[in-house]
């Protein structure tokens, strides 16, 4: 039996508008830079969506499903054939404007997938945070990116 899984990261903050982060982070493409080579295999990134080859969970898929301009991004996928999940990121426009963001992670998970699957997760939204925080590229996109 499965039960929805919420995991919430912490809240970022970025020296950048939300508007050049949505820009970003709607080209699913602009995310290749952040995957340490050798981690996963058939890797394949286009604007809308990506798949790659991960231990453990197979063929994950990945793809843009819902867009709030300028303040929510909904990433939607799903791992080892059968588990749907989504990734939101929300973003707030601070009085400097620039960003806070905030992920959260969302699955349908039985107990045993659930126990094993959240310190990974928790540590991946951490790590995200983290990179979110350090990056200074969010101006630098793909040339064919466009706000919808």
């Amino acid at each position: 039996m499965s039960t929805y899984t919420r995991f919430d990261s912490r809240t970022a903050k970025v020296n950048y508008s939300p508007e050049v982060v949505y820009n970003f982070a709607t080209d699913i493409r602009n995310f290749r830079r952040f995957i340490p080579s050798g981690s996963f295999s058939d890797i394949d990134f286009r604007q809308d969506s990506c798949s790659f080859r991960a231990d453990y969970l197979g063929t994950v898929s990945v793809q843009l499903s819902e867009r709030v301009i300028y303040k929510k991004i909904v990433f939607s996928g799903n791992a080892m054939m059968q588990n749907d999940f989504s990734i939101t990121l929300f973003l707030h426009e601070t009085p400097e404007r620039h960003s806070e963001i905030k992920l959260i992670f969302e699955a349908e998970m039985n107990p045993f997938l659930k126990m094993a699957a959240s310190e990974p997760l928790r540590k991946f939204l951490d790590t995200m945070m983290d990179e979110i925080e350090n990056f200074s590229g969010w101006a630098d996109i793909n040339e064919y990116n466009q706000p919808l």
